[in-house]
């Protein structure tokens, strides 16, 4: 909110509005002011900006974050999303073999040199002085064809309101509204594509109480291929070192009693999980004000099992560049403990079963999955059944070599992705805030079904065109049977099935959830500030930021 400072004779004929300026330091000063004549009667009006800052960190989902060798060489750029076709052409024809090398939670680390999206969305610039640069606070580590333009709008819309108010004191036509005002009295449960709980819709006191406060937007990007705990881990030492930042060094501190700084965070997909396990096993939630979900994987989801076996070429450029077929991307994912923590857990549709096998059965009975309320040892860790997880020698057919791989993966399962599963089971920070798509058909259970194509098996390789989403099960008599697998096209976002939201929605402790016609990939998706009002996802974060603030003084 804006203030004026002035002096004490209100009778003066002439008034001076001085607007603030910052230095590089963050801190805040009126150039200007010593100029002003003691004569005349002069009257200055010094403008007082927010001071006090609230820092927000973003966590992309898996695959968003850019990453480079971090051995002998480790500058090497090893995936850099500043351009969706050199991505697609550097990736679309690399093997499982290559894949393999490359993607590596060992040798790879987060690499911060992305390209970063310069426009500004309000009238005064964020990239530097008012608060720290944007490459400073992280912007390079993401993908820019992902999230380079909502970062900027994003920021934009946060500093948008008391901006505006600043750069047209004055003036004789009334000063342009922010896009946060224009949210102010509007239900997002009135709109045909959301459907919301816990909704309390914004008033203009809650908003001018928010513009008492600086909001940056840092990034955590993260190495989406290594375990998921060791990413909160280190989650655990930004949010410290961002506290720091403003609490020491930048500004003029923040809104909190010395030793309860808090930051505010906003995930997508998978950095949830990240989030998740930062505040509520790592300790960090007396350090967070609160968290917003994006699309949070919240029980796994069955599309992790798909991608896995078949491949995600069925996805589009993005399923190519992931990896097109099971030769492509299994051994990168058997050995990437992250991407596996996205399995469904033992909890998804409360333990009934989501993977059916038409006609497995030795009665040839259709086989259903899990049966015991037990995925890991039925379906993630299974070395025999031919619709097992993780095939050892799909690229490696020396016995021993396949053997060496059988361990190693399952030695992850059971150190790694299991126990980060089941610690996250049903906990959330206390001002928890969370949305999800619920109109485009996604994963919700998976059947492997017969088809009708039958092979000779003596048929020359050659010969047999199968899609990545088939199977070749040999069969009695010369045969082979041919199976595909297919999904149930359960309402979602297209990777994400609503039943993985099951636990989130039914938790009482959750402030508000919104459920809308976002997809995946592009929950985020935004083009300017003016776009916003048509996001309900975008909406709901702001606003979900704005509600967090009020228990916060602002002096």
């Amino acid at each position: 909110m804006v203030e004026e400072n002035t002096t004490d004779n209100d009778s003066c004929p002439s008034v001076t509005c001085i607007k603030p300026e910052w230095d590089e330091c963050g801190k805040v000063r009126w150039p200007g002011i010593q100029n002003q004549k003691e004569s005349a009667n002069a009257k200055a009006v010094l403008l007082q900006p927010p001071i006090k800052t609230i820092p927000v960190i973003f966590l992309p989902g898996v695959m968003g974050t850019n990453l480079m060798g971090s051995g002998e060489g480790g500058d090497k750029s090893i995936w850099r999303g500043d351009n969706e076709l050199k991505v697609y052409a550097k990736w679309a024809g690399k093997g499982g073999d290559k894949r393999r090398e490359l993607l590596n939670p060992d040798t790879t680390k987060v690499d911060n040199r992305g390209d970063i999206n310069q426009t500004i969305f309000s009238p005064l610039s964020d990239d530097g002085k008012l608060f720290p640069a944007r490459r400073e606070r992280g912007w390079g580590e993401v993908l820019f064809f992902s999230y380079g333009k909502f970062l900027s709008v994003f920021q934009g819309a946060l500093t948008d309101d008391w901006q505006q108010a600043l750069v047209n004191h004055g003036k004789p036509t009334p000063a342009k509204d922010g896009i946060l005002s224009k949210l102010v009295g509007k239900s997002l449960s009135e709109g045909k594509d959301a459907e919301i709980t816990g909704e309390s819709v914004l008033t203009r006191e809650e908003l001018n109480h928010f513009q008492n406060f600086l909001f940056p937007v840092h990034v955590y990007g993260y190495n989406w291929l290594q375990d998921n705990k060791t990413s909160a881990e280190g989650l655990v030492t930004f949010i410290n070192r961002t506290v720091s930042l403003y609490k020491n060094q930048h500004g003029h501190g923040m809104p909190f009693p010395a030793g309860q700084e808090k930051v505010i965070i906003v995930t997508h997909s998978m950095g949830g999980l990240v989030a998740r396990y930062a505040s509520q096993v790592c300790g960090a939630k007396d350090k967070i004000l609160g968290i917003v979900h994006g699309v949070i994987p919240d029980l796994g989801s069955p599309a992790a099992y798909r991608r896995m076996k078949v491949g995600a070429r069925q996805e589009g450029m993005a399923g190519t560049v992931l990896g097109s077929t099971a030769k492509d991307l299994m051994p990168v994912l058997a050995r990437a403990p992250a991407p596996l923590q996205l399995l469904p857990s033992a909890k998804y549709l409360s333990g009934a079963p989501w993977l059916s096998v038409e006609g497995a059965g030795e009665d040839g009975s259709d086989v259903k999955l899990p049966k015991n309320r037990d995925p890991f040892g039925e379906i993630y860790l299974n070395k025999t059944l031919w619709y097992r997880l993780y095939e050892s020698d799909i690229i490696d057919k020396d016995e021993a070599v396949s053997q060496s791989n059988w361990v190693e993966y399952n030695d992850l399962i059971d150190k790694n992705v299991q126990p980060f599963i089941e610690l996250l089971d049903n906990i959330y920070h206390p001002n928890t805030y969370a949305f999800y798509g619920h109109k485009i058909e996604s994963d919700g259970t998976l059947t492997w079904q017969k088809t009708s194509i039958f092979y000779p098996k003596n048929m020359h390789e050659s010969d047999r065109t199968l899609p990545n989403n088939y199977r070749e099960i040999p069969r009695p008599f010369n045969r082979s049977q041919i199976y595909e697998v297919t999904s149930s096209k359960t309402p979602g976002d297209g990777t994400v099935p609503v039943e993985s939201l099951n636990a989130i929605c039914r938790n009482s402790e959750i402030k508000s959830v919104l459920a809308t016609g976002v997809e995946h990939q592009g929950a985020y998706d935004v083009s300017s500030l003016k776009d916003i009002l048509s996001r309900p996802a975008l909406q709901f974060t702001l606003r979900a930021i704005v509600k967090m603030v009020q228990e916060i003084p602002a002096s």
